[in-house]
């Protein structure tokens, strides 16, 4: 199934999505990201990973309320996004999609690869650090939200771009969070093996 809107997120297996629990594209509001996140609740009542996937959805979806630069003008000016859980035989994959400026693109790459290079007690001390640091009030978040996704889903955040034109770059989001058995490192050989395909 494909919801986005570039090509080049076709070529990574992840952002494919195969058997939805919940998907959303559209406007997106505090509202909605509570009705999302009460769904959530309910599809992962009996199963621990529930608060790991509410979480990571949250910080995900607030992503796209602070820089999604596509607007709904249908009277409201809100955000506009693509929201999925989707779920693989051996974990889940949180999935956003939104229009971003190009001027942000590079910086907020430089940043997830930075984190996705740290271990996590380095990681931990990352997220102390920026957490410290006084961000400017007019700033739109200080990173540390794609800091903790990190540390919740336990694997690296991948990230898909492709350039809509001068102004504008469509940006995905993927967290893979493991379901409860399944080791990580049976994970990343699933994954190494599906980037070679």
């Amino acid at each position: 199934m494909n919801l986005f809107i570039t090509n080049s997120f076709l070529q990574d297996q992840d952002f494919q999505v195969k058997s939805p629990l919940m998907v959303y594209k559209g406007g997106v509001s505090y509202e909605l990201i509570a009705k999302a996140r009460n769904q959530i609740r309910q599809v992962f009542k009996k199963n621990k990973l529930g608060y790991k996937i509410q979480s990571v959805f949250l910080e995900l979806a607030h992503n796209i309320l602070l820089h999604s630069e596509e607007k709904n003008n249908m009277g409201n000016h809100e955000a506009v996004g693509t929201l999925v859980l989707d779920e693989r035989e051996e974990y889940y994959l949180l999935i956003t999609g939104n229009v971003v400026s190009n001027a942000a693109v590079e910086k907020l790459m430089l940043h997830c690869e930075h984190i996705n290079s740290l271990a996590r007690k380095d990681l931990i001390d990352f997220k102390i650090k920026l957490s410290e640091k006084e961000v400017d009030k007019n700033s739109r978040g200080g990173g540390l939200g794609l800091v903790q996704i990190v540390l919740l889903s336990g694997n690296s955040l991948q990230i898909a771009t492709e350039r809509i034109n001068n102004q504008s770059t469509y940006l995905g989001f993927c967290a893979k969070i493991p379901k409860e058995g399944f080791k990580k490192e049976a994970i990343n050989k699933v994954h190494k093996a599906t980037e070679k395909v």
